[in-house]
């Protein structure tokens, strides 16, 4: 098997793994026709903790740089409670660090 083939199929058996489980994921939940209430809390977190579990990382990685940004975009969602302000702080910030202080 050549290596083009075998990207292929990994490509073909990773969109078939996906798409299965995104099927049986509206599938069960079609199924449920009560849920708990604590459970359905619980659910309502789900996309903030994955957000942070993607972003945790890049922070703690990324150098003094990226953990005073972050603590600068806490702070400014914290005041100005917009996202797009909150953008701007952050690319600013960011902006002005690498390029006129860390040079």
């Amino acid at each position: 098997m050549t290596n083009d083939t075998q990207a292929i199929i990994t490509i073909l058996g990773m969109a078939l793994v996906t798409y299965v489980t995104r099927i049986l994921g509206f599938y069960i939940s079609d199924k449920i026709t009560r849920m708990p209430p604590k459970l359905e809390q619980a659910l309502k977190y789900i996309p903030g903790t994955i957000i942070i579990s993607i972003i945790a990382p890049q922070i703690v990685s990324g150098g003094s740089v990226t953990v005073t940004a972050s603590i600068i975009c806490t702070a400014a969602a914290l005041l100005f409670r917009n996202l797009v302000a909150v953008m701007v702080t952050g690319v600013v910030y960011v902006s002005i660090l690498r390029n006129l202080i860390f040079i």
